[in-house]
C-alpha cells in the first residue's frame, strides 16, 4: 500500500534527508575510504581548470524545507535527494534512507522514530506530499524487495527520469552480509515505475547482472537516455556509462560504453572517470557536459567538485572545486554531492549534499546532522581544454 501525506508549504523546491537506525546508518560508498590492496587505477591524470566560483547557502530553500521537516509530523529527514521535474511543473524528490515521525522542540529526533529505506516527496507548487508504504501509524519503505526481509535485503533509490506518464526510478538492491555497520553488499540494479499523476506503483524491471551500481546519474540527450553508474571498490570508485533508446528504459535493449564502443555486454563496460561518489549528476552547463560529485580521490573529502567534457562519454577533465563542506569534522561527514539543473539557471547550479555521522547518536541529538544541504553555486568557467 502506498501512503501519501500532504502538507502545505509556501514554496518548497525540495525535501529533507536522513540516516538509518543503527546498522543502517551508512549508504553505499559513505564509509571511510581505506586503501584497497591490489586495486589499480586506469584513469589518466585529470586536468584542473581555473574558474571564478562563488557559492553560498540557499537560505530560502534551507529554511522552508527545514520548517517542513520540523513541523510536518511525519517525514523528518532522508538520504540521497535526487530530483526530477514531473508533468505540470511538479518536482519529485527521491530519497533513500528516511526517518519518519516528529521532531522535538530542541531539534532532536526521538529514538523511536520509524526508519525506512526509501521514500518520495512530491512538491506540487508548494504543497508537499510524502509517499511511503504502510500506514501513518506504521510507515514502511515505499518499495520493498519482493519476499525479502528489510533487515536483510532492501532497495535504495538512484536517479530518475520521466517517460510519458511514468516516473522511472533506478533501484539499487543491497543485502546484509554480517552484523557490522558496513556489512552489506550490492546485489543488482533495477527500475521501478510509478504513475506520475498519483504515484501508483506499476512494477519493477530487472536489469542484466552487473557489478556496476547503475543509476548514479541520468541524462536525456539525442534520442537516448544515458545512465551513469559506479563501480565501487571502496577506496576507488569509477564512473561507467550505459544508454537505452529514449522512452524505452523498461522495454529497450541497454548498451554499455566499452573500449570498443557501445556493446550489449554489461561486463564489457569501461571506466570513464575515477574519484566520483556513488551519487552524482551530469548536466549541460555553460555549453559543456558538467559532472558534479563529492571528491572521493581523498579520504572523507569535504570537497564538492565538477568535471567538464564536450561529450557525455568523456573524457571528463578540468577538475574544479565548487565548495568545501563546513560540516565535515570529527564523526560528521558529507557525501554524494550532485547538481539539480531543473532548479538552477544558466549561471547558477543548485547543488545538494548529504550530512551524516559515524556516531548514530548524532543523528538523534540534532536532526540537522542527517539532512541535506542546499547550495547555490555561481560559476564563470573558461574553456580550459
Amino acid at each position: 500500500m502506498i501512503r501519501q501525506i500532504d502538507r502545505k508549504n509556501k514554496r518548497v523546491r525540495g525535501a529533507l534527508v536522513a540516516v538509518g537506525v543503527g546498522a543502517a546508518i551508512a549508504v553505499s560508498g559513505t564509509a571511510p575510504a581505506m586503501a584497497t590492496e591490489g586495486a589499480s587505477s586506469q584513469s589518466a591524470p585529470v586536468k584542473t581548470c581555473d574558474a571564478r566560483i562563488s557559492a553560498s547557502v540557499d537560505r530560502e530553500l534551507t529554511r522552508e524545507i527545514g520548517e517542513y521537516g520540523d513541523t510536518g509530523g511525519r517525514w523528518t529527514g532522508a538520504d540521497s535527494a535526487y530530483s526530477v521535474r514531473l508533468p505540470g511543473g511538479r518536482i519529485a524528490w527521491i530519497y533513500s534512507d528516511t526517518f519518519m515521525g516528529a521532531v522535538n522542540a530542541d531539534k532532536s529526533r526521538p529514538v523511536t522514530s520509524p526508519f525506512l529505506h526509501n521514500s518520495i516527496i512530491i512538491d506540487d507548487h508548494g504543497v508537499l506530499t510524502t509517499y511511503t508504504g504502510g500506514t501513518p501509524e506504521t510507515p514502511e519503505s515505499l518499495l520493498k524487495v519482493a519476499g525479502g526481509d528489510e533487515n536483510q535485503d532492501w532497495y535504495w533509490f538512484g536517479d530518475a527520469t520521466v517517460e510519458g506518464s511514468h516516473l522511472r526510478v533506478m533501484l539499487l538492491e543491497f543485502e546484509r552480509t554480517g552484523n557490522g555497520v558496513f556489512d552489506f553488499a550490492f546485489v543488482g540494479s533495477a527500475i521501478a515505475s510509478f504513475a506520475t499523476d498519483d504515484m501508483a506503483f506499476e512494477g519493477v524491471t530487472e536489469l542484466p547482472a552487473s557489478t556496476v551500481n547503475w543509476g548514479s546519474a541520468i541524462y536525456e540527450d539525442g534520442g537516448y537516455t544515458y545512465v551513469y553508474g559506479v563501480e565501487d571498490l571502496g577506496a576507488q570508485k569509477y564512473a561507467h556509462l550505459a544508454r537505452v533508446r529514449a522512452g524505452a528504459m523498461t522495454s529497450g535493449t541497454w548498451e554499455y560504453l566499452s573500449d570498443t564502443g557501445w556493446v550489449h555486454d554489461a561486463s564489457a563496460s569501461k571506466r570513464i572517470l575515477e574519484g566520483v561518489s556513488n551519487e552524482f549528476s551530469v548536466s549541460k552547463f555553460q555549453g559543456r557536459y558538467t559532472l558534479v560529485t563529492g571528491d572521493t580521490t581523498e579520504i572523507l573529502s569535504a570537497k564538492v567538485v565538477m568535471y567538464r567534457s564536450s561529450s557525455l562519454e568523456g573524457p571528463f577533465e578540468d577538475k574544479t572545486v565548487l565548495y568545501t563542506t563546513p560540516e565535515t569534522s570529527g564523526n560528521v561527514f558529507t557525501y554524494n554531492a550532485k547538481a539539480h539543473p531543473e532548479l538552477g539557471n544558466g549561471h547558477t547550479l543548485l547543488v545538494t549534499y548529504n550530512v551524516n555521522s559515524f556516531d548514530t547518536s548524532d543523528v538523534y541529538t540534532n536532526v540537522d546532522n542527517y539532512r541535506p544541504r542546499y547550495i547555490d553555486v555561481s560559476a564563470v568557467i573558461p574553456n580550459c581544454s
